[in-house]
């Protein structure tokens, strides 16, 4: 496995090389992280390449992270460069005390400049097609297998929220399920702005009675612009969950989910991941029906 490691983690420095801001801005990330366990891997979902952070050796959990759509859209137009500035998933994976942990940038992040211009696309109106979660889910089988996980535990921030939830419905590894400031319905977040449809995304929200069985908490911010609470309450109205809890916490978007997290760790996301996989439901077809428990309610939105 340490030959495996160095060859991405070599690949990873030559890709640094190469010229883009989103690069250069890897490898201080990956400087930082190297402190907390955390080494730098590229992975090749054809045809894109990921960038990733890995913690931990053999594990029987796996617990995955991903970011954001970073700045995909810069003054109305799709951004040269995705990279987000401040990587909200990557402060919360740093955090987490699981043993085994993978961060998951989204494509076109911390690239270099030859790999990005094709990909605009998946960054804007495609940023949440097949193509991009098929990229993920082979980024994250490859590292499960390389770890040794049975199961998978996902966290996701913004559009990386919707993302673990399109993922979870191909996934039948996945433990439980955690959105923070989720892109959890885009039909009804590009209505609600006037904005155009994001034209060959897949939307989060269509098909949650696949997921219905598994354990799930979706925080918003409560004063966030960008997410309104609308979007996790819709959600958890849209199926028959067995366990779910959508979760208020005083932030807008990107600011106060650094310092939340430890304590949202601690009381709510550990206590989520139960190691007895004898106490979870079966997987419900669209007519059972079971309860659900919210926080904070809100009223229910009307459609557009």
């Amino acid at each position: 496995m340490s030959k495996l490691f160095a060859s991405l983690t070599l690949a990873l420095f030559l890709a640094v090389g190469c010229g883009s801001v989103g690069a250069k801005k890897w490898e201080e990330v990956a400087q930082r992280s190297f402190g907390r366990g955390f080494r730098p891997l590229s992975l090749y979902a054809q045809p894109f390449h990921l960038s990733a952070l890995l913690k931990g050796g053999r594990e029987s959990d796996l617990v995955v992270y991903i970011e954001g759509d970073g700045r995909a859209i810069r003054h109305g137009q799709a951004a040269a460069d995705p990279t987000p500035r401040d990587a909200q998933s990557l402060e919360l994976a740093l955090q987490d005390p699981a043993p085994a942990v993978l961060y998951l940038a989204r494509i076109g992040q911390y690239q270099p400049l030859d790999a990005i211009p094709a990909n605009e696309v998946y960054w804007t109106n495609k940023r949440l097609s097949e193509e991009v979660v098929e990229a993920a889910n082979t980024a994250i089988a490859k590292v499960k297998e390389m770890v040794g996980a049975t199961r998978i535990h996902l966290v996701g921030f913004s559009g990386g929220g919707g993302l673990v939830v399109l993922l979870a419905e191909r996934r039948p590894d996945v433990a439980s399920l955690v959105t923070v400031a989720g892109l959890l319905d885009t039909d009804f977040w590009v209505q609600s702005r006037q904005w155009q449809p994001l034209t060959g995304s897949l939307n989060p929200i269509k098909n949650t009675w696949i997921i219905a069985h598994i354990p799930q908490i979706h925080f918003f911010g409560l004063n966030d612009q960008i997410i309104p609470p609308e979007l996790s309450y819709r959600f958890a109205q849209s199926a028959k969950f067995a366990k779910i809890e959508r979760l208020g916490q005083d932030t807008d978007h990107y600011s106060g989910w650094t310092k939340k997290w430890p304590e949202l760790l601690t009381n709510y996301v550990l206590p989520l991941r139960n190691p007895d996989l004898s106490t979870r439901p079966s997987p419900p077809t669209p007519t059972q029906t079971s309860s659900q428990t919210f926080s904070l309610p809100i009223p229910h939105p009307k459609r557009p």
